[in-house]
């Protein structure tokens, strides 16, 4: 599984980067990246998970995605 971050969290981790470890949902690779990059635990608290096609719930099952898109909070005007 491809992982991509965008935002505030490239200061973290790499803008893109492979997970060869069993994650079965959002809720599993948001711990798996919080263990891997500790210093974006605060962003990642607060991001949102998607593919391509849609967002996804904290339960969903993932293990059929070749992509994840890790979608940071935004804020602005």
């Amino acid at each position: 599984m491809k992982v991509y971050v965008f935002a505030a969290l490239k200061d973290f981790m790499p803008s893109e980067s492979e997970l060869n470890t069993s994650i079965n949902n959002i809720e599993s690779l948001r711990e798996v990246l919080i263990l891997k990059y500790p210093a974006a635990r605060e962003i990642l608290n607060s991001c949102r998970f998607s593919t391509d096609k849609e967002i996804l719930s904290q339960q969903q099952d993932i293990t059929h995605y070749e992509n994840i898109f890790v979608i940071p909070p935004s804020s602005g005007g």
